[in-house]
Formats: structure tokens, sequence, C-alpha cells
């Protein structure tokens, strides 16, 4: 059996609560890939995510070219993946690196300071260098929405592009 990606999330908090308690079993993944260059460097705050898991869910933590080559190569096999990215500019580079998804969903992107991000919902914000990468993504034939929890509609990347360019 190879590896079932469940989903693929950008959300600035990585594995936090929302994540653990009902993403996971939203989608019933049993192993959770987190893919981020620094955390991959910083073994603390990689041990505090990993200690995070919820019971029976593994977690892997990879840099993006590693986790790409991975996934390329099957490491993952008879697991039910949820992938978790940090930031758009970290999914693009490994959608650019031949990640290959069906879907991206985005569920949180934080408030940088002094950024001009648009808000699309109430918990939902983006830049136009976001919204732009996320185009790009789209482009290349992977469904983009945005949501935060289950219990939120789904947005449709169409819809905040229209909120952000103007398109």
């Amino acid at each position: 059996m190879s590896t079932e990606i469940k989903l693929v999330r950008v959300d600035f908090r990585l594995l936090h609560g929302q994540v653990v308690t009902n993403w996971i079993k939203q989608v019933s993944a049993d192993a959770v890939l987190i893919i981020n260059d620094e955390l991959v460097q910083d073994k603390f705050l990689a041990n505090v995510f990993l200690m995070a898991a919820p019971p029976g869910v593994k977690v892997g933590i990879r840099s993006i070219e590693k986790a790409v080559e991975g996934l390329r190569n099957n490491v993952f096999k008879n697991k039910k993946l949820l992938i978790l990215f940090k930031s758009v500019q970290d999914v693009k580079r490994a959608v650019d690196l031949g990640l290959e998804i069906k879907e991206l969903q985005i569920g949180g992107l934080g408030i940088g300071s002094g950024t001009n991000k648009v808000m699309i919902s109430k918990e939902l914000s983006l830049s136009k260098e976001e919204a732009k990468m996320l185009k790009d993504i789209e482009d290349k034939g992977i469904q983009v929405s945005l949501q935060v929890t289950p219990k939120d509609s789904k947005i449709l990347l169409k819809t905040a592009l229209k909120e952000v360019l103007g398109e």
C-alpha cells in the first residue's frame, strides 16, 4: 500500500489543539508530517511538537527537500498522512520541487507585523504575495481552499482572490 495523503494544510501554528483534536480525526490520519526547514534545526521545539501528538499518531518532521524526496520515494508507505506546512512560501517551494498533491487547505497564516493582509473571514487573512503564490499553486492543478476548522465553511481560492487581488 502506498502513502495516502488525507490532508495538506498550511497553518503557522503547525501541530496545535485544533489540528490535534479536529483535523486528525476529521480526515482519519494516523500520521502527521510537519514540513519546515527551521523546525528540523530546532531540536527543542521539534520535541515539543513530537510530544503534542495524540496517542497512536506518529509525527515526523522533515525539511522541504527531504519531505518531497521521501514522498516521491514512498518512504511514508502504509500511512494516512496529514501534511502540515508553516507558510505559503514553504508549500510553494515544495510544489516547485515536485510535491504531488491534489488539494491544499489554508488554515492559519498568522498576522505578520506591518503586513498589509486582507481579511477573508473572521480568522483568515491573506497578503497579495501569498494570494499570488496560491494562484500559482492552483494553476498547477491543485485545488486550494481556506478553512480554519471543520465547522467553518470552505472558502475557495477564487473567492479569496477577489477580496485580495480584485480578480
